[in-house]
């Protein structure tokens, strides 16, 4: 069976609200570090290579002959050479392709090692289309050495192995072409480099050729896969323009009865969201909000995170965006979301229901409507600190960009209470997070200040704030005492209120801001 090589990608994505600027303006990407407001993407693991692990039970692979005694490297490389037989070649690539799948300790760097890769091109060849079994094999062998690390990967590009792999694409043989498609898919899979390479060379027009006409499940599971990887990274992105015509293949795969097809295009689609406005438009005129929104109610986390990506990216974008979500009823799903056994479900979906709250106050009000803020109440109690912060950026611009009427239903409810004893965290950015929403309450809430101080002191803020003054953290500190020194002392005092004396110039309207 297929064993996937994962790896870990956490990406913090922290954007922030520009004081000055309107609620349509609010809503920002992350890369855009001048915003005070965040709009956060998530951790993510990313499915980069996968190696194919003998299964003892199919016949199919095991090796015919059986070589009377145990092969090495060398062994193998000799038995490549021009002067032997066809059939002794033809084991020797069996016998490399079942040591190279072994699922520990494959020699992958000694068979790089021993120069056999440049052995293997010439099987690639059109040399070979009418005997096929060498060109499985070999595709089999590279599969499984790109499935190592990223020198792995790149030695067979170097080889130039990417427009031999392409060119089995057109196969007749089945089995060339997936074990291609698959090669392909671990190669674009290493990183941007890599994956410009494929992508250079033609790819995406086979792809989405095989994936009109291929009716095999495992072929599409493949082919999805494969461009879910051609898709993916950020820095650089890929040239969106080489993906352009595989957007409505994939949109189209979200109604396949497979669950990996599924699954493989709702990361492909979330990739291709995480970028600018323009990108993400192109995926809702290509009606993938309708297709991926029943995906919010399943059980299988391997579509579930996936597709909340996808609809978590659509509502970072700009107001008309978000308001296209809302009106397709992404709300109604996050009752469920936030109450969601798995951490990473209530993160994203508290990181979605933020970028909500970003909005304009009428958006604002549809998730109260939609009665979310007791239970983000309770989202910020969980306990996982990515669940906190998520819940807490939420507040935060309910705070900036809510109504008095809004910003008071929330008190009302009970807010203060979980949201200030979160000032004792040990995480140093959650209390940025805290203090920062808390003078976004207070600067913007001139009629109800006096009472809001109140509240807070009862809910033990005060005593937090000034605690913080002994904090290790000299932004924490200065956050902290000038939140108390302008907002926490008395009449007369504010009024004599001198700004020499703060530790930083609070008329640079910058103190709160919370750097990347």
């Amino acid at each position: 069976m297929p064993v996937k090589k994962t790896i870990l990608n956490s990406r913090s994505f922290d954007v922030y609200q520009d004081r000055n600027k309107y609620y349509e303006d609010l809503r920002r990407k992350r890369n855009d570090v001048t915003i005070e407001l965040r709009k956060t993407l998530r951790d993510e693991q990313l499915k980069k290579h996968r190696n194919i692990v003998l299964d003892a039970h199919n016949d199919e692979l095991e090796l015919k002959p059986e070589p009377e005694v145990e092969l090495t490297i060398d062994d193998i490389k000799e038995g490549l050479k021009g002067h032997t037989s066809s059939v002794k070649k033809l084991n020797c690539l069996k016998y490399a392709r079942k040591m190279l799948s072994s699922r520990k300790c494959a020699p992958i760097d000694d068979f790089i090692k021993a120069g056999i890769l440049p052995m293997l091109m010439d099987f690639l060849t059109p040399k070979y289309n009418n005997d096929t079994d060498f060109q499985y094999e070999c595709s089999w062998i590279l599969t499984n050495v790109a499935s190592g690390s990223s020198a792995n990967t790149t030695s067979i590009v170097n080889e130039g192995a990417v427009p031999l792999l392409i060119n089995l694409l057109k196969s007749p043989d089945i089995r060339v072409m997936e074990q291609a498609v698959w090669a392909l898919g671990n190669i674009a899979g290493d990183g941007p480099k890599l994956r410009d390479i494929v992508l250079s060379n033609g790819i995406v027009p086979i792809l989405n050729s095989l994936l009109q006409t291929t009716q095999q499940v495992t072929a599409q599971q493949n082919i999805v896969w494969t461009l879910s990887n051609l898709c993916r990274s950020k820095t650089p992105p890929p040239n969106f323009n080489y993906l352009l015509p595989s957007i409505p293949l994939l949109v189209g795969m979200l109604n396949h009865n497979d669950s990996q097809v599924v699954s493989n295009a709702c990361w492909a689609l979330s990739y291709l969201t995480d970028g600018s406005n323009e990108k993400i438009q192109v995926i809702i005129e290509a009606g993938a909000l309708k297709g991926i929104l029943k995906y919010l109610e399943v059980d299988d986390t391997t579509i579930l995170i996936p597709a909340l990506r996808v609809v978590g990216n659509i509502v970072s974008g700009n107001d008309v965006q978000t308001k296209h979500a809302l009106d397709h009823g992404v709300l109604r799903y996050l009752h469920n979301l936030l109450n969601h056994r798995r951490i990473p479900v209530v993160k994203d979906a508290a990181w979605l229901l933020s970028n909500v709250m970003a909005g304009s106050v009428e958006q604002i009000q549809a998730a109260i409507d939609h009665n979310l803020l007791p239970v983000l109440i309770r989202a910020l109690q969980r306990g996982d600190i990515k669940v906190q912060k998520e819940a807490a950026w939420a507040i935060n611009n309910l705070f900036s960009g809510g109504s008095d009427a809004q910003k008071s239903h929330l008190i009302d409810i009970g807010i203060l209470e979980p949201y200030c004893a979160l000032l004792i965290s040990p995480d140093d950015r959650m209390v940025e997070i805290i203090l920062e929403g808390l003078n976004q309450l207070l600067e913007k809430s001139d009629c109800t200040r006096g009472k809001i101080c109140m509240l807070i002191e009862e809910a033990n803020g005060l005593d937090h704030l000034e605690s913080l003054q002994n904090h290790s953290s000299q932004k924490i500190y200065e956050m902290s005492y000038n939140i108390v020194e302008k907002y926490f002392q008395g009449e007369d005092e504010i009024q004599d209120f001198d700004l020499g004396i703060i530790p930083q110039d609070m008329s640079s309207g910058n103190i709160f801001s919370i750097d990347h």
